[in-house]
């Protein structure tokens, strides 16, 4: 009976420090009309501190790079905090920002993946560019994928298997097998601290009726060492089709 117990606590214990890895949730801000400008927040509860947190980033993607003054990150410093107090603040932080861009143009999410949606591979999603009616006439669909790409770790993260990883993403056109690059990491930012791992999030378009059109952002996942755990944040990426 004893063993029985002590195997409970066990479980127990492994169940919570799952459940204590932080992960972030996000949320779409839109667009500027030009389509030059997006902005999305990222926000949730921090592992170890349990302390909530909202950071909002706005991205210029013809330079694929934040802009100026970005990001805005905010973090209440008590436990029994809300998370919409600090949501309240990082959006208090950004609104000049945002407004002087003009950004507040939705998007179109074309596709999506939960950290909690179970998928045989994170690292690849396909999607329609539009909508076009149920049963009519698939369009043209293209994937998204992200290959691994390691690099040598520096000093601060030889404790975590003495390597940290990039990526590569690619756009393929499924229906003329034409694959793209959109993206491969030249060296590793230290804003992403020993990432580990990538993923795809979503998937984002805006539209507008005048040159340059549409506009594609990938929001990709990534997990770096943590206090309970693997952390996920996000980070905006943009592509165009093939």
């Amino acid at each position: 009976m004893r063993f029985f117990w002590l195997l409970i606590i066990v479980l127990l214990a492994a169940t919570n420090s799952v459940r204590a890895a932080e992960n972030a949730e996000r949320a779409v801000i839109g667009f500027s009309p030009d389509g030059r400008y997006f902005a999305f927040e990222q926000y949730g509860v921090q592992d170890g501190s349990g302390f909530p947190f909202s950071e909002i980033f706005i991205v210029d993607l013809h330079a694929d790079e934040w802009v100026k003054g970005s990001p805005f990150r905010e973090t209440v410093e008590d436990e029994s905090a809300l998370v919409s107090g600090a949501r309240a603040k990082a959006a208090n932080s950004a609104r000049s920002l945002i407004a002087s861009l003009s950004i507040a143009e939705p998007g179109e999410i074309l596709a999506s993946q939960p950290v909690t949606e179970s998928s045989q591979d994170r690292h690849r999603v396909t999607f329609d560019p539009f909508y076009i009616g149920l049963g009519s006439q698939p369009a043209t669909r293209y994937t998204l994928r992200i290959e691994l790409v390691p690099f040598p770790a520096p000093e601060k993260c030889l404790d975590h298997n003495d390597k940290q990883m990039g990526f590569r993403l690619t756009v393929t056109d499924n229906d003329k097998n034409l694959t793209k690059e959109a993206h491969k990491d030249a060296a590793i930012p230290s804003s992403r601290y020993c990432p580990r791992d990538y993923d795809l999030a979503d998937v984002i378009a805006y539209r507008t009726y005048s040159p340059p059109g549409e506009k594609y952002v990938a929001l990709v996942g990534v997990y770096t060492p943590g206090f309970e755990g693997s952390d996920r944040r996000l980070i905006a990426v943009p592509f165009t089709l093939p």
